[in-house]
C-alpha cells in the first residue's frame, strides 16, 4: 500500500498524525530557547586582582608574575598575557576551542587558592571570570530625578537595584554613572611627625575599630540568644573620636632619667591622641570614575544581565511589570524611569521576520 493510497483509506489517522506533529512543535516553540546570539563558550578567562596605591612596577612583581607562574599548568592552556597598571593586575588566559571552560576556571581557581599567602597582605582576593563578547545587558535603564546625582544613586541602589536583582532570571544590577559618598580622613604630616606617629598605625586604628564581631551565645532554658560587639561608624563624628594612640605629657628623656622617677614613685599624666589632633575628617564624594549621560543630559544608568540560560523575553517581562510598580511607587519623588535599550525587541522582530517566511512560504508551496 502506497502512501497516497493510504492517506485515502484511512484519513482519520493521517489527520491525527499531522495534528500530533502541529502540537509538538507548538510545545517546541514554547520551550525553545530565544536569543539574540547563539550560546557559545569562549575560551578564555580574565583574572583580576586590585591592590590599591602599589605601583605598576610592584603589581608586576608582587602579583601579575606570582599568577602567572601558578596558572601556567593548567591544561589546555593556549597563551597568557598580562597588563600591570597602578593598583590592578589583569591577566587574560586563553585556551583552545573546544576546551570545556566550567572546568578550566575551576582549574585556574584551584591553581590560584596554592599561592594566595605569596600576595601582599593589602592585596583583594583575584577574581576568576569567564569572558564572553556576547554577554551584553538585557536592559538597560536611565533614571532621572530632581535631586542631587549622590542622592539620586542611592535611590537607585536601595529601591530599583535590590529590587530588580529578586527577580527570577536576572543575574545582576550594574549602576553606572552618579556620585558615591566617602569619608576621607586627611592627615597633617606635620602634626604627625610631632607625635612620631606613622601614618600606618592611624589606618591600623581606623580598622580596628570600625568592626562587628560575634561575641558568642548566651543559652538559657527555651531560648538562645546572639551576643554581638557593634563597633562599625554610624556618623562621622565617631571617626574623629578614635584613639590613635596614648603618650605622656612630659616622658623621660633617658633611661636614666625614667629609673630616677620609678624610684621616686612618680607617675606622668597622660594625653589620649584622636584623629582630629592629627587631621581632619570630610564627609565628601569619591573621585568620578563613569559618567552616564541620555539625551545630554546626566543621568543614572542600570544596566540588567540575565542569568546563564535564561529566557530573555520572559526575563524582559517580569522586570517590566516590577518596574511598573517601582514608578507608582517613586511617583512622590520625581523620579523617571525609562527603558534605553531592550533586547528582547530584537529578538522579537527576528522571531516575526521568520514566522512571516514561514507563512508565506507555505502559501507559495500551496499555490
Amino acid at each position: 500500500m502506497h502512501l497516497p493510497e493510504l492517506s485515502i483509506r484511512r484519513p482519520v489517522t493521517v489527520i491525527m498524525f499531522y495534528l500530533g506533529i502541529i502540537i509538538l512543535g507548538v510545545i517546541s516553540w514554547s520551550r525553545l530557547p530565544q536569543e539574540l546570539f547563539p550560546s557559545i563558550s569562549y575560551p578564555q578567562i580574565t583574572i583580576v586582582t586590585t591592590y590599591e596605591n602599589a605601583s605598576p612596577q610592584e603589581i608586576e612583581t608582587l602579583i601579575t608574575k606570582i599568577i602567572e607562574e601558578a596558572v601556567g599548568t593548567v591544561n589546555g592552556l593556549k597563551k597568557i598575557s598580562s597588563i600591570s597598571k597602578e593598583g590592578l593586575s589583569l591577566i587574560i588566559l586563553d585556551f583552545d576551542w573546544g576546551t570545556n571552560m566550567d572546568f578550566a576556571s575551576l582549574g585556574v581557581r584551584e591553581k590560584i587558592d596554592l599561592i594566595k599567602e605569596r600576595l601582599p597582605l593589602g592585596a583583594e582576593d583575584p577574581i576568576v571570570m569567564k569572558y564572553n563578547p556576547f554577554e551584553i545587558p538585557i536592559l538597560i535603564l536611565s533614571v532621572k530625578g530632581e535631586m542631587s546625582s549622590r542622592q539620586l544613586r542611592e535611590l537607585c541602589r536601595k529601591e530599583i537595584k535590590d529590587e530588580l536583582e529578586k527577580i527570577e532570571g536576572v543575574a545582576s544590577a550594574n549602576i553606572v554613572g552618579g556620585r558615591e559618598r566617602e569619608i576621607l580622613v586627611e592627615l597633617d604630616q606635620g602634626k604627625l611627625f610631632a607625635n612620631k606617629i606613622p601614618i600606618l598605625k592611624v589606618a591600623e586604628a581606623i580598622k580596628q575599630t570600625n568592626f562587628t564581631f560575634p561575641a558568642g551565645t548566651i543559652k538559657e532554658r527555651f531560648y538562645e540568644y546572639l551576643i554581638r560587639t557593634i563597633g562599625e561608624f554610624q556618623a562621622v563624628k565617631e571617626v574623629e573620636k578614635v584613639v590613635v594612640d596614648v603618650q605622656e605629657v612630659n616622658p623621660p628623656k633617658t633611661q636614666y632619667e625614667a629609673y630616677l622617677r620609678q624610684l621616686k614613685g612618680e607617675t606622668s599624666d597622660k594625653r589620649v591622641i584622636h584623629i582630629t589632633d592629627l587631621g581632619r575628617v570630610l564627609d565628601t564624594l569619591k573621585d568620578l570614575t563613569n559618567i552616564s549621560r541620555y539625551n545630554g543630559q546626566e543621568n543614572i544608568s542600570i544596566r540588567i544581565q540575565r542569568q546563564a540560560g535564561a529566557n530573555i523575553i520572559k526575563v524582559v517581562g517580569l522586570v517590566k511589570k516590577q518596574l511598573k510598580e517601582i514608578q507608582e511607587r517613586l511617583r512622590d519623588r520625581k523620579v523617571d524611569i525609562q527603558i534605553i535599550y531592550d533586547q528582547s525587541q530584537f529578538i522579537r522582530d527576528s522571531i516575526n521576520g521568520v514566522r512571516d517566511a514561514a507563512i508565506q512560504g507555505g502559501v507559495l508551496a500551496f499555490f
